[in-house]
């Protein structure tokens, strides 16, 4: 007989913390909040991977060679070879026997007691009168115990967790919690969408009698996702409805001047997108813009037109990157073009020379425009009229980020910018009313990269190319694998050797270049790469972003199939800059078919958006995003392309809600609101839901 709950179970709740449930010690609650679980209510979220069909036993006797079937018979014989390391457990019934193999599976040994029934579900391998399975999935039952049969769940792992235990805790925890967690949705909000409630829909994602119950509660959960990120980032971009804009001059004399010092004109993509920020610039009403843009397109451009409008009309401008390398070579490049025009550069990394002065002259507002790192939301930055806020990279920032640093001004003008492309659907779901600006097209005599894959076999190749260009005065990068565990250590053994290796090739200047350098060791390296003094720069994939070297024109990537392919498109983006022909080699021997499809679609494609849409379908939106980035937890069941109609209806069921109550102070949205807040955590801006 399973045993009932005790005393101390029945008084937990859903908000207590896992450790105080019996069977989760010090270990596995280390494993289970590695997986963002800590209370019973995170675990309930922990949605299974798909569900098998266990609802049929299959006599061992009618058995086939290489299905996968679900079985029920008693342990006799359990053996366990400690030389091999190999666990043999022999299970019958009345009609034939079945050994089940399990490898390196010494935590397991005890369980199968002699005597005992066990329901073991995997593939099956029939050689004559021989039956076996390999590591099948497996439920020993205690004397009076049943089967639990259906559609079971699998769910994900991690360090030492087992299926097994998870299975068995989930169905204790499940049932007993789900009921109890509130359902934020008001009912007629329900009634119109057709969707169940909220408890119902968790025990039948983790439990479903059958496939429409799990699709009804998929439904349901799904829709929760989109509606609750639509209406937290149309909530955080409406601050206040009544804020007043500050009103930038984009007609100014140095917005003029520095289109006519360019030794280019505008692309057409540029042109289309500039006029659509100097709408914005010229409104009263704050500007909050993403702009898109494939690598190389001319983002930065458009950067400085926005700052140098803020300045013309009396105010400063903060340009804030993600890295110290990246800060750097963008305040490089704003300095160049800027200082000609009179404008001072401020750089403020929080560790530099000259920082104390910057801070002075930015509040007292003797310094116009500044580049930096985070270290512009610190407390002790201050501005004395900051118009404009220009974020680069945009989703290496969270929400809290980019809300500290627009907080630093009276509602000013924001220019968020990407160059990993993000497909509409997703766009409209993570930045809501944020207007979306992207740029077309490359500038003028840009010429495709050329992406071919070799495998390991075949990289000698890619170096005798790497070689002949540096012959002919071209230069070339080599980016260093993810090898596992901390990738930076990792990256960075593998760049140092790798650079150890390559200066013994006679007449190659070698540079190395990775985060764990200092600051200056770091410029000094990039300089040199981009006077010519390196021909071949060893790098981590520090350099994804930022920087810029039109002689560069080879690249090899090593063990690509580590990369995604937002950061293979990246990486590849810093060759081509220039209008010579560049290649770029992706060296790797697939092991997965998803790895397989990610080099195929990289040799096939070079428009960054494709690939974006490529990559969503291969791993799904949460882990593109980077979704806890922006302050509102990450999609897990949703799909933007599959529930494209969930999502549609979510976010007009969000814009009625916030038209109806923008700040959800309503008793009909009470628990609405409360959910919201709980997903915007610590980025939601001061003034709003309070």
């Amino acid at each position: 007989m399973a045993k009932g709950p005790t005393e101390q179970e029945l008084e937990l709740g859903p908000g207590d913390l896992v450790t105080k449930w019996p069977g989760i010690g010090y270990t596995r609650s280390q494993e289970l909040e590695s997986m963002g679980i800590r209370t019973f209510e995170d675990l309930l979220g922990l949605w299974p991977r798909r569900h098998e069909d266990r609802s049929v036993i299959t006599p061992l006797g009618m058995l086939q060679d290489g299905e996968t079937a679900t079985i029920q018979g008693e342990i006799y014989n359990a053996h366990y070879d400690a030389g091999k390391k190999i666990l043999r457990v022999q299970i019958m019934d009345r009609s034939a026997a079945l050994t089940a193999i399990f490898f390196h599976a010494t935590w397991i040994r005890r369980q199968f007691r002699e005597g005992y029934h066990a329901v073991l579900s995997g593939k099956v391998e029939k050689r004559w009168t021989k039956i076996t399975m390999a590591h099948p999935e497996f439920q020993v039952l205690a004397p009076g115990e049943h089967p639990y049969l259906g559609l079971v769940p699998i769910y994900p792992l991690s360090g030492s967790l087992k299926q097994n235990f998870l299975q068995r805790l989930m169905k204790d925890v499940v049932p007993r919690f789900a009921p109890q967690v509130p359902d934020p949705l008001p009912q007629a909000l329900r009634e119109q969408e057709g969707l169940s409630n909220r408890a119902m829909a968790i025990v039948h994602q983790h439990f479903p009698p059958d496939l429409p119950s799990r699709e009804a509660s998929r439904k349901r959960l799904v829709f929760d996702e989109f509606l609750r990120v639509a209406l937290s980032v149309l909530i955080m971009h409406q601050a206040d409805p009544n804020a007043p804009g500050m009103i930038q001059n984009p007609d100014g004399v140095l917005v003029k001047k520095f289109v006519e010092s360019l030794p280019y004109s505008l692309t057409p993509g540029q042109i289309h997108v500039w006029k659509e920020i100097q709408k914005d610039l010229r409104s009263a009403n704050p500007m909050a813009r993403l702009l898109q843009g494939d690598v190389g397109s001319g983002k930065t451009v458009i950067a400085v037109l926005t700052m140098l409008a803020a300045v013309d009309a009396g105010f400063q401008a903060a340009f804030m990157a993600p890295t110290e390398l990246l800060a750097e070579q963008q305040w490089l490049v704003l300095r160049n073009f800027l200082t000609p025009l009179g404008v001072e550069v401020a750089f403020l990394t929080g560790r530099d020379r000259g920082a104390d002065e910057y801070r002075a002259a930015l509040k007292e507002g003797t310094m116009a425009v500044v580049v930096g790192t985070q270290a512009l939301i610190a407390d002790h930055v201050e501005f004395k009229r900051l118009g404009v806020v220009v974020i680069d990279e945009q989703h290496r920032f969270g929400v809290k980020q980019r809300a500290k640093l627009s907080q630093k001004g009276e509602y000013p003008d924001m220019l968020v910018m990407t160059a990993t492309p993000i497909p509409r659907t997703l766009a409209l779901t993570v930045y809501g009313d944020l207007e979306v600006s992207r740029i077309v097209g490359l500038p003028p005599g840009r010429k495709p990269v050329e992406t071919i894959h070799l495998t390991h076999r075949e990289r000698r190749f890619a170096y005798q190319k790497v070689m002949n260009a540096v012959k002919q005065g071209d230069q070339a990068y080599v980016v260093c694998p993810l090898v596992g565990g901390d990738e930076e250590d990792t990256q960075v053994k593998a760049a140092v050797d790798l650079a150890e290796g390559m200066k013994k090739v006679p007449g190659w200047r070698v540079g190395l270049l990775h985060g764990k350098m200092p600051t200056k060791e770091k410029t000094l390296v990039m300089d040199q790469f981009r006077r010519k003094e390196l021909d071949v720069l060893v790098a981590t994939t520090i350099i994804e972003v930022g920087v810029d070297v039109p002689n560069a024109t080879m690249m090899v990537i090593e063990e690509a199939d580590r990369f995604g392919l937002a950061q293979l498109h990246q990486l590849r983006g810093r060759i081509g800059r220039g209008d010579k022909a560049a290649t770029c080699f992706l060296i790797a021997d697939a092991k997965t078919d998803q790895a397989r499809e990610r080099l195929e679609a990289m040799v096939r494609y070079q428009d960054g958006l494709k690939l974006a849409e490529e990559d969503l379908k291969l791993r799904g939106p949460g882990e593109i995003l980077g979704m806890r980035q922006h302050g509102v937890t990450g999609f897990q069941l949703a799909n933007p392309l599959k529930d494209l109609d969930l999502l549609q209806r979510a976010r007009a069921a969000a814009r009625e809600i916030i038209q109806k109550d923008p700040r959800l102070m309503s008793k009909e949205y009470h628990l609405l609101r409360h959910w919201v807040r709980e997903a915007l955590e610590e980025g939601i801006p001061a003034k709003v839901l309070h």
